[in-house]
């Protein structure tokens, strides 16, 4: 079995098709999927590339082979690390895991004593990776992520909106740095009265080159004036069948009013339009609670996994 590190012309559309595998192994998201491989290296990377301490993500993907095929594959999250298996291969995880230990540890800041706290995230129905992690000495914290879907074939869902807002879809609006600012206002609302407030656009540009660009699309809320209350992308794999919806943004002012289950009552009723067959988005905290609401079901938790590492 070889190891080696990710070059995205070399080994890209080689990487979309292994996690599509992953998935068509049992149609539920316990790897990622290729459309958040994409997300990472053409919107989360160049959102970062300007930051003085940025670490390419892509620099620590590394691949696992056997004659010309992958069997696994270790993916960057932030500051943790996502290791997506093959079925019939998870005897491999041990070994992965300690070459991830040794190999992405500059994803990690190390403390005053120059130690790291190895994050790994695994979904909570692989128990033979998280008993390996139990078995290491690695503690799962409290916080959790959720899997959450929604079969668009079967959303019989109203758009429902107060009155004067309406939904739209990316392509009605051409003002990209407009689309760009509302979306970066939901997550960072202390900026709405800032006059010096100024967009990186990078990442919302860089995800034009993503390989399942051309099918994916917009999806906002915006009110009487044209402002753009809710904002959110919905990244569009059809040889997997599967949407991956990120990210997902209300602007402060226009919370508590519906406007964000509308806008994923309005994704749900593209996807459907275009033949797909389950919207994905990932979710914690509190958002659990709203996606569900929305018509999404979880389908899997998702586990954090920490160990002091010298």
């Amino acid at each position: 079995m070889e190891i080696h590190r990710f070059e995205l012309n070399r080994d890209l559309a080689r990487l979309e098709n292994h996690l599509r595998a992953c998935y068509d192994e049992s149609h539920r998201m316990t790897s990622w999927l290729p459309q958040r491989l994409n997300d990472l290296l053409f919107r989360i990377d160049p959102q970062h590339s300007c930051r003085p301490d940025f670490i390419p993500s892509r620099d620590y993907i590394f691949i696992c082979e056997e004659n010309n095929n992958i069997r696994a594959c270790i993916l960057p999250d932030n500051d943790a690390i996502y290791v997506s298996i093959r079925r019939g291969f998870d005897y491999l995880f041990p070994e992965i895991l300690t070459y991830a230990q040794t190999h992405c540890r500059a994803l990690f800041h190390p403390d005053k004593n120059g130690q790291i706290l190895f994050l790994v995230v695994t979904h909570d129905s692989l128990t033979a990776r998280t008993a390996e992690l139990a078995r290491r000495g690695y503690v799962k914290q409290a916080e959790q992520d959720y899997d959450n879907f929604i079969l668009p074939m079967k959303f019989s869902g109203e758009i429902t909106l107060p009155p004067g807002f309406h939904l739209v879809y990316g392509e009605s609006i051409p003002n990209e740095y407009a689309k760009s600012a509302a979306c970066n206002l939901g997550f960072h609302p202390e900026n709405e009265d800032c006059s010096h407030y100024q967009v990186n656009m990078y990442g919302y540009r860089g995800r034009k080159d993503a390989t399942m660009y051309s099918d994916s699309f917009e999806c906002l809320v915006t009110a009487s004036d044209g402002d753009i209350c809710s904002y959110s992308f919905c990244y569009v794999d059809k040889l997997s069948s599967t949407a991956f919806i990120e990210p997902v943004s209300t602007r402060q002012k226009y919370r508590r009013m519906g406007i964000g289950s509308a806008m994923m009552a309005g994704i749900a009723l593209r996807c459907r339009d275009l033949g797909i067959e389950k919207c994905y988005v990932n979710s914690y905290d509190w958002r659990r609670k709203f996606y569900n609401a929305a018509g999404f079901t979880t389908e899997d938790s998702i586990g954090f996994w920490t160990r002091p590492l010298p």
